[in-house]
């Protein structure tokens, strides 16, 4: 099945840059169609397609990279060593981290992903709580609000009574 080439929009123009979240900048180097779009990293070299609604937003992923080399560079805190800087992923499951006095810690990726949520989740405290972004999202009840409404619902049926 042979693809048509449509005109790229002003955004889309072969040779546009964009930046990614976790790789980099890509660049245009086909524009097909809004499902087709041919992109190449200018950190790796590598070449990938992806749709334009996802390259405007920069979700683009270089799949040749491993995932845990986009941690390198994060820092996290441990009750233990402080705060530790992350320098390097080995293996799988084995990740190197420097602490501020230069000395090298070796720790299990889990362990580093536990204390990465816990800085999280210290950030997302001091943020505003995330709002609905959609319909169907307003319109989702929790269970604190079914309960409020059932509670509200006896109280006006037994008002009478």
């Amino acid at each position: 099945m042979l693809i048509k080439k449509l005109e790229a929009p002003h955004d889309m123009q072969i040779g546009a840059r964009f930046e990614t979240k976790k790789h980099g900048y890509v660049t245009v180097i086909e524009y097909y169609n809004t499902h087709t779009v041919i992109v190449a990293f200018e950190n790796t070299g590598n070449i990938r397609a992806i749709t334009a609604a996802k390259l405007r937003s920069g979700q683009v992923s270089d799949r040749s990279v491993p995932p845990q080399s986009s941690m390198v560079g994060e820092k996290v805190e441990s009750i233990k060593h402080g705060i530790l800087t992350i320098i390097q992923v080995e293996s799988e499951n084995i990740v190197v981290l420097e602490n501020e006095e230069g000395e090298e810690i070796r720790m299990l990726l889990p362990a580093v992903q536990k204390l990465k949520d816990k800085v999280d989740e210290l950030d997302g405290e001091k943020e505003a709580p995330e709002l609905p972004t959609s319909l169907s999202a307003l319109t989702k009840r929790n269970k604190k609000t079914k309960d409020v409404n059932s509670l509200l619902k006896k109280m006006l049926t037994d008002y009478g009574k």
